[in-house]
């Protein structure tokens, strides 16, 4: 029988950053090493029980049984439209500029689909979440990894993007509050990259998974930048507000022709989100604001106890101004973040994300999610200062 090999797209793709940390810590728990893991984003706080209920009752209906609407259940859409105006003071047509997603990494992985060929670049922020090169290498296209440096307090500078690239740029990912730096844009950066991507013709994709996880600064949605409408399209997901990360549910929001474009390639793909889960994130999204308060309030406090215990230990350079991530310099002795998050592993029982798994520009950074409770977190501290 002939090998059967991987087609080049495949090949060309590293070993996807989560999986290799899921395979380290399989190896761990076959040695019966106890061990806390601080590495992904998957919250410990339940999501809130009504929304539980409300899947339960609605999985109950048969008419949720039956394949879902492409373009989402109207009951949805237009809870994604109360919401949008609600937090953003933006008025979205729930019929033209707003798509249901399986979770937002499914929208923004599969977009470039609809546009890029693969003669054109796609610029992708460095550090930035692994999801981003990835939708670029499923079209073939260029990649440009973008700076994003601390002493810039990790946003780009636009403006030194070579020539070459920005005329043959057909998008742009762009992420705040961003994962993993925590870095949260201002709306002067945000009506620069709007500028920016007008001028040249480059379609903004803007992620804003974790726009209600900030401490003090409230995060802007692009849409909220005049002109964003012609240019943008913005993805959001309540795995990380309402901590349903299972679920699978998002939604992409933007210029019409934008989402009319991801809806095609959608229908091409799959056959829509279940029609329960839309119900259940509908009333999220209508009742449960007061959830989305405590929920900061949980990771604010585990966040000032983590950050000012790293302070007292001795660590510098961290970051942790949103979302539920503290990005960290590694300490000096060791050669890289695969270095440390190694020594981590082996002398300390500790499961952390390297910096390298995110982009070039992020050696030399360690990154710890606050998914776990206090407790935790402290046993944390303990074994660093060890």
């Amino acid at each position: 029988m002939r090998k059967i090999e991987l087609s080049k797209r495949l090949k060309s793709f590293p070993p996807y950053l989560f999986a290799e940390i899921d395979r380290q810590k399989e190896i761990l728990k076959k040695k019966k090493i106890d061990f806390v893991d601080v590495s992904i984003g998957d919250p410990d706080v339940p999501a809130p029980q009504a929304v539980i209920e409300a899947l339960y009752r609605a999985a109950k209906l048969k008419d949720n049984q039956k394949y879902a609407l492409d373009q989402g259940k109207a009951l949805f859409r237009k809870s994604i439209q109360r919401w949008f105006k609600k937090r953003f003071s933006v008025s979205l047509d729930e019929n033209k500029h707003i798509l249901p997603l399986i979770g937002s990494k499914e929208g923004l992985i599969h977009f470039p689909l609809a546009f890029v060929n693969s003669s054109d670049y796609i610029i992708v922020p460095s550090p930035a979440y692994p999801g981003y090169k990835s939708a670029a290498r499923f079209v073939s296209a260029r990649i440009y990894e973008l700076p994003l440096l601390e002493k810039n307090s990790f946003l780009p500078e636009l403006s030194k993007i070579p020539q070459r690239v920005k005329n043959k740029a057909k998008l742009i990912y762009l992420n705040y509050p961003n994962n993993p730096t925590t870095a949260v844009a201002p709306l002067s950066f945000l009506k620069e990259a709007v500028s920016f991507c007008s001028k040249y013709g480059i379609i903004l994709a803007y992620d804003n998974a974790y726009s209600e996880i900030y401490f003090s600064q409230k995060p802007h949605s692009i849409l909220e930048v005049k002109g964003a409408e012609e240019i943008a399209i913005e993805f959001h997901s309540l795995s990380k507000t309402f901590c349903m990360t299972g679920f699978r549910v998002g939604w992409a929001c933007g210029n019409s022709d934008l989402i009319r474009a991801l809806l095609k390639v959608k229908s091409n793909i799959d056959s829509g989100l279940f029609g329960a889960i839309q119900e259940a994130a509908a009333l999220a999204l209508d009742r449960q604001e007061k959830y989305v308060v405590g929920l900061r309030k949980i990771i604010k406090e585990r966040r000032d106890l983590f950050v000012a215990g790293l302070k007292n230990i001795g660590f510098k350079n961290i970051h942790s101004d949103s979302t539920f991530y503290v990005w960290m310099r590694i300490p000096k002795g060791f050669k890289s973040s695969i270095d440390y998050s190694k020594y981590l592993i082996s002398e300390k029982n500790i499961v952390a994300t390297p910096g390298l798994g995110f982009g070039k520009y992020a050696e030399g950074f360690i990154r710890f999610a606050l998914t776990v409770d206090k407790k935790k977190l402290a046993e944390v501290l303990k074994k660093l200062n060890g």
